[in-house]
């Protein structure tokens, strides 16, 4: 069941995200006149497409017996040129092994095509649906080199950027638009005290002050509902002065085993306090242990405005807590909230998912793991993609802006697909290295979920 619920949740998770991802590639293509030739969902081998968008090329009369010797039911490859301003067909195939390999940047597949008055009339456009659910894909017309007027190569620099940009665009808002939602959604939270059990010696909640017993009610302003809040603002703010928000806590000297150990009369207290990047072994960034008692649940009642400030913060801070793990694996940080694997793959969201699918929580906190999941995913494709690595979104923007420093000089078209072969196949290899690893601690019963 967890393997099953694994591949299902991570399917619905993932699959989303490069699709809104590649949709904002597509409209802006379109909004710049680019031709699309597919939209894949999934990778191939493929398995059907359905076809869109009628259009029409005029076709010389030398033509039109060679196009007639071709079923209307079959797909055909059209080779185009410009003639008095009016798209013509140059060449007509029948099949991809027939096309010279010289003409192969300038060709269109169109079906279900039948000619009328010196026309023939096509749909060009495939929304293919694909074996691999793993991903999908934006093929636009002329990518690499093309001097036809509906070409990606032949638009402008700024045009090409805004269409590579635009993916990483929908990814970086996408997070904003599922914390908005999630926190609409009508349902109860998780609540509990969080009381200071232990402050450990010449650490930075002893040297502020803090003391056991001590309920912490919010941290920079915020409140915090249980100990998952905790951690995040604390562990977003390493390095920085926090503002603690505490109630002091009286020792209840008399207490049973079974009754509190303090008791609280309204005693509200602040102080400061700097979370360590590296913190002694055994200990936290603060040095205090919590325990959390009185657990109930309540209801949040954001409504709409508040549902829109909570969702920036929630997005701010995944992206400084994202932050602040590159920092922690590049620097080697000792603190404990780092010590998970540095990467995981395909493999190791997919265990994730699985087991926050089969968890034992209420409906209302899943949703929220989840959209906290998915933004986190979302957020990492974003900023992967636009790292200057061939093959992705970030290496062809790096091209185009090698292209306006020399002054609309572009690299050449053969030079710049095989640095973009060069770095499929690293991705590939980095992509087989990580999923490796995620099933070595699969086998040995690594739990990824804390």
């Amino acid at each position: 069941m967890t393997v099953f619920a694994s591949i299902i949740s991570f399917i619905l998770i993932l699959l989303p995200l490069i699709i809104f991802h590649e949709f904002g590639h597509y409209f802006s293509a379109r909004f710049f006149k680019i031709k699309v030739l597919e939209f894949g969902f999934g990778f191939p081998p493929k398995l059907f497409s359905i076809w869109s968008g009628k259009n029409s090329l005029f076709i010389e009369k030398q033509l039109l017996e060679k196009y007639k010797n071709f079923s209307p039911k079959k797909y055909l490859f059209v080779k185009t040129k410009l003639i008095y301003n009016q798209l013509s067909v140059e060449d007509i195939y029948d099949s991809k092994k027939e096309i010279p390999l010289s003409l192969n940047k300038d060709i269109i597949e169109i079906s279900s095509h039948y000619y009328e008055n010196g026309k023939i009339y096509f749909k060009e456009m495939q929304w293919s649906f694909n074996l691999l659910p793993l991903g999908g894909f934006v093929r636009p017309f002329g990518e690499e080199d093309s001097d036809h007027p509906e070409s990606f190569f032949i638009k402008k620099p700024y045009e090409r950027l805004i269409v590579l940009i635009s993916g990483v665009l929908i990814n970086f808002l996408l997070p904003f638009l599922l914390f908005f939602v999630a926190f609409l959604l009508p349902g109860q939270i998780q609540k509990s005290d969080l009381i200071i059990m232990e402050v450990i010696k010449n650490s930075p909640a002893h040297n502020s002050g803090l003391k056991s017993g001590d309920k912490i009610l919010s941290v920079n302003g915020r409140s915090v509902n249980d100990m998952s809040e905790l951690q995040k603002n604390i562990t977003s703010s390493l390095g920085e002065d926090i503002e603690i928000k505490i109630e002091r806590g009286i020792p209840n000297v008399f207490s049973d085993s079974w009754e509190e150990k303090f008791y609280y009369n309204g005693d509200i207290k602040y102080f400061y306090s700097k979370p360590r990047w590296n913190p002694p072994e055994g200990q936290g960034a603060l040095g205090i242990s919590i325990y959390s008692s009185n657990p109930t649940r309540i209801d949040p009642g954001y409504g709409v405005i508040g549902s829109i400030k909570e969702s920036f913060f929630s997005v701010i801070q995944l992206f400084d807590l994202s932050i602040n793990s590159i920092k922690a694996m590049i620097a080697g940080s000792t603190n404990p909230q780092f010590s998970g694997p540095s990467a995981v793959g395909p493999v190791g969201i997919s265990q994730i998912t699985g087991q926050i699918a089969v968890a034992e929580i209420k409906l209302k906190d899943k949703i929220m793991i989840f959209v906290e999941l998915t933004s986190i995913l979302s957020l990492s494709l974003a900023v992967i993609n636009l790292l200057p690595i061939p093959a992705l979104d970030g290496g062809r923007i790096l091209f185009v802006l090698i292209e306006i420093l020399r002054n609309g000089k572009k690299v050449s078209p053969d030079k710049e697909r095989l640095v973009h072969g060069m770095g499929f196949i690293f991705m590939l290899t980095l992509l087989f290295i990580i999923t490796a690893q995620d099933i070595i601690r699969i086998y040995q019963g690594i739990d990824l979920v804390g």
